[in-house]
């Protein structure tokens, strides 16, 4: 199961995104957990998800996060800004399941 967490400032304006993604992942099949946090309760969840996407609102923060939870760099992404727009959760879910499988790779 894929653990994807969707990152904003409060958590709100990912939560039609979290949605889209959550409608396709259930027509395709994919086995994931899709969850809409602002980005205060970043510490809470970090360790426990498998990719962490920021919302292109946020994407300045990127460096600051990963600094902040160097461990976890590599599971930070910012959604495209077009898919966002279009709340494209197709495009969006697999871009984040091609990171974490990038991830689970150089793991090995």
């Amino acid at each position: 199961m894929y653990r994807i967490a969707m990152i904003c400032e409060n958590g709100a304006s990912t939560g039609l995104c979290m949605r889209k993604m959550t409608e396709y992942a259930k027509r395709a099949g994919i086995d994931c957990e899709i969850s809409a946090y602002a980005k205060a309760q970043l510490a809470d969840i970090v360790d426990e998800m498998d990719c962490l996407l920021l919302g292109p609102q946020i994407a300045f923060k990127m460096d600051s996060f990963k600094s902040s939870f160097p461990e976890h760099a590599s599971k930070f992404a910012v959604v495209n800004s077009m898919d966002f727009g279009m709340m494209n959760g197709e495009k969006i879910l697999n871009a984040a399941i091609t990171l974490i499988e990038k991830n689970k790779k150089g793991m090995d």
